[in-house]
């Protein structure tokens, strides 16, 4: 399969798009066919190094990237239960210390973190939730409205 890898630090001209072998599910996981993968600020931050200048990314010989993802349940691994094969999904590939990321042909990833996509959507659409929904329901989260709160939110363009 094709997967958006870096192998070194710097700007766009350091994306390669390889081939890798279809990742396995493992207890607990979920392969997803992706359909759709987004491009997010983290993405960017990966890619420049940021995050491994913060202590964030462990050193790798090759790091993949991509967060979100939209797709169909290809297969799961023992331990899943409430997704099956050809379910529409959504899903978040937030963990640092795997190999690949979203932008792949398929993903693995943590059954916890994936989640039935939302009818009537394309899988473009519908690839943009998952951090753009954990960064706002954090952000709620965080302001701890009272019941019945107001909150204004201008721009909202991520």
């Amino acid at each position: 399969m094709r997967a958006v890898v870096i192998r070194s630090f710097g700007g766009p001209e350091v994306l390669e798009v390889t081939e890798v072998p279809v990742p396995v599910p493992g207890p607990g996981q979920v392969l997803i066919r992706v359909e759709a993968a987004t491009v997010n600020p983290v993405d960017v931050a990966t890619r420049s190094g940021a995050l491994a200048e913060a202590g964030l990314l462990p050193p790798r010989d090759v790091i993949g990237l991509g967060w979100d993802v939209a797709g169909v349940v290809e297969a799961t691994g023992p331990g899943v239960a409430g997704l099956a094969s050809g379910d529409r999904v959504i899903g978040l590939s937030d963990r640092l210390d795997v190999p690949l990321g979203a932008q792949a042909e398929y993903v693995v990833l943590d059954a916890d973190a994936v989640t039935r996509a939302p009818a009537g959507v394309t899988p473009a659409e519908a690839a943009t939730l998952p951090l753009n929904g954990l960064t706002a329901v954090q952000a709620l989260d965080r302001l701890d409205l009272a019941r019945g709160g107001t909150l204004l939110v201008t721009g909202a363009a991520g």
